[in-house]
């Protein structure tokens, strides 16, 4: 069968050896940043024995549709809704002798989360994934949260995040939209292939660069929505408390994303301020106190 998993499956990975092909998937985001799983996901895991979820599916709905390719294991990320927000956090089994772990990858505490946001470098990345891969046990940990695609030995271990799917904020575009295959031959080796949704004719070969910092990669992956006014608005929004508050932050951050979604559908080439005050001021279920919040920052001039 002309399958990707039959096509991009290594040449030591003979049939005859294969234990299994697991499709591995993260950050769909659905629907708060996409709409539907695209058509090409369905065809990059055809044919896949397991499926991989590593979080922030944003709706359960997603396993079902995933379900239809094979059968699906999932973790809870930090932007679940709903019953998403009942899945657990991590999911370590073994697969031909090899234990492997699955997480989202994100730092349960806010404080923390934040701080290595800011943290340009790969080795603190790589070294708080490797440390939960330790003591679960597991020689393989399988993460998503930073959308990009790696796979990297690091401290004993092997480290695979398939990309993602969807736009990793409201202030980017998702450039590329990738996932994996991860072939596991019955000696226990395990060799994971990136795909790229829009060419599903050749593997994708993550290039990173791990001397120069996280950002230079992020960006290849990602592409900004927003005017430079807006960059330098956003980045001072996510510092303010009352962004960050349930009461306050959470319904200002459903509005921005469906100002958002019109640039991920072509309606606008960028995200403007006037764009963003128009859909919140539009939405009848934003707090009052909030709303005076965002117009107060976006009157400022900054530059």
């Amino acid at each position: 069968m002309n399958r990707p998993r039959d096509r991009f499956r290594p040449a030591d990975y003979p049939p005859e050896r294969l234990v299994a092909c697991l499709g591995v998937i993260a950050d769909s985001h659905v629907s708060e940043r996409l709409s539907a799983l695209p058509p090409a996901l369905f065809e990059a895991l055809r044919g896949v024995d397991q499926i991989l979820h590593a979080g922030d599916l944003s709706e359960c709905w997603v396993l079902d549709h995933l379900g239809r390719i094979a059968p699906v294991k999932a973790v809870q990320g930090n932007d679940e809704t709903g019953a998403a927000q009942n899945l657990p956090t991590q999911k370590h089994f073994s697969i031909a002798g090899r234990c492997i772990l699955l997480i989202h990858g994100h730092y349960p505490d806010r404080a923390e989360e934040i701080a290595s946001r800011l943290d340009d470098r790969w080795a603190p990345k790589l070294a708080y994934r490797a440390e939960l891969g330790h003591h679960a046990g597991a020689s393989v940990v399988i993460f998503g949260h930073i959308h990009i695609p790696l796979a990297v030995e690091y401290d004993g271990l092997l480290l695979i995040n398939p990309g993602a799917i969807a736009a990793a904020s409201g202030a980017t575009r998702q450039r590329r939209q990738t996932v994996a295959l991860l072939y596991v031959r019955d000696d226990g080796a395990v060799a994971p292939v990136h795909l790229d949704l829009a060419d599903l004719t050749r593997p994708h070969a993550p290039q990173i660069d791990w001397s120069v910092g996280y950002h230079v990669a992020h960006d290849a992956y990602h592409a900004s929505i927003l005017t430079p006014e807006l960059a330098v608005d956003f980045a001072f929004l996510r510092k303010q408390p009352w962004w960050n508050s349930p009461e306050e932050g959470r319904p200002l951050w459903a509005a921005w994303y469906r100002a958002a979604r019109r640039c991920w559908s072509g309606e606008f080439p960028v995200l403007t301020r006037a764009i963003v005050l128009a859909t919140v001021r539009a939405d009848a279920a934003i707090p009052p106190s909030a709303l005076a919040h965002l117009e107060r920052a976006l009157s400022v001039p900054r530059g």
